[in-house]
C-alpha cells in the first residue's frame, strides 16, 4: 500500500511517469465529457442543459465506456479503473471550484460517489439480464429515470427521445472497439446521423 502511494505521490510531483492505462483512463475520461458536449443531444435528443442532466449524460458514455472494457484480463481492468478514477478527481475538482469548502467536499463526494455506482451497477444489470431488443426498451425506460428525470410534467416527447438516445448507446456497444480504449482512443458512432435514422 505504501508503495502504491508513493508512486502515486511521485506522479503528482512530477517525479515519475504516470502508468499508461493511467494515461489511457484519463483519455478516456476527456473524450466521454467532450462526446457527452455534442450539441446534437440537447438540440435533436431534448437533453436539457442543466447540470442533472448534463451530469447523467456524462456519466452515462464513462459507464458505457467501462462497459466496453469489462474484461479479466488485467490490463482492461486497471484502464477501467483509471477512467472511473479520472470521473471522480474531475467531480471532486468542480465541486472545489465551485467553492465548497473541505469540509463539506469529503460528504458531496460520498453522495455523487454513490449515484455514479448506482448507474454503474443498473446499466450493468440492464445488459446483463436483458437480450438486444429487450435492452433497448430497458434503457429507454432507465433514461427517462435518469437523463430525462424532472420535477416538472415529463415532457411528451421524452419517450421517443429516450428511444433515440436508447439506439445510440447500443450503436456505442456494438462499434466502440475495445482494444482502441486501451490506447485512449474512442470511435465514437456519428450521432447526428443516427438521430437523424431514428427519427
Amino acid at each position: 500500500m505504501l508503495d502504491k502511494f508513493l508512486s502515486s505521490l511521485g506522479e503528482s510531483l512530477g517525479l515519475k511517469k504516470p502508468s499508461p492505462t493511467r494515461v489511457a483512463g484519463e483519455a478516456l475520461y476527456a473524450a466521454a465529457v467532450a462526446q457527452s458536449r455534442q450539441v446534437v443531444f440537447y438540440t435533436d435528443y431534448g437533453v436539457k442543459d442543466e447540470i442533472g442532466a448534463r451530469f447523467e449524460l456524462l456519466v452515462l458514455h464513462v459507464v458505457l465506456l467501462i462497459n466496453c472494457l469489462k474484461s479479466d484480463d488485467e490490463h482492461y481492468r486497471e484502464t477501467s479503473q483509471a477512467l472511473f478514477d479520472s470521473l471522480l478527481l474531475a467531480l471532486d475538482d468542480t465541486l472545489r471550484e465551485q467553492g465548497v469548502g473541505d469540509l463539506t467536499v469529503p460528504k458531496k463526494m460520498k453522495k455523487l460517489s454513490q449515484q455514479v455506482y448506482t448507474r454503474l451497477v443498473r446499466w450493468n444489470e440492464i445488459w446483463d439480464e436483458a437480450g438486444a431488443e429487450d435492452a433497448t426498451a430497458a434503457q429507454a425506460d432507465y433514461l427517462l429515470r435518469t437523463v430525462y428525470a424532472t420535477d416538472e410534467a415529463p415532457d411528451p416527447q421524452a419517450p421517443l427521445w429516450a428511444a433515440g438516445l436508447s439506439a445510440y448507446m447500443n450503436e456505442v456497444r456494438v462499434q466502440v472497439r475495445a482494444d482502441k480504449l486501451l490506447a485512449g482512443e474512442v470511435n465514437w458512432p456519428d450521432v447526428t446521423r443516427l438521430n437523424t435514422k431514428e427519427n
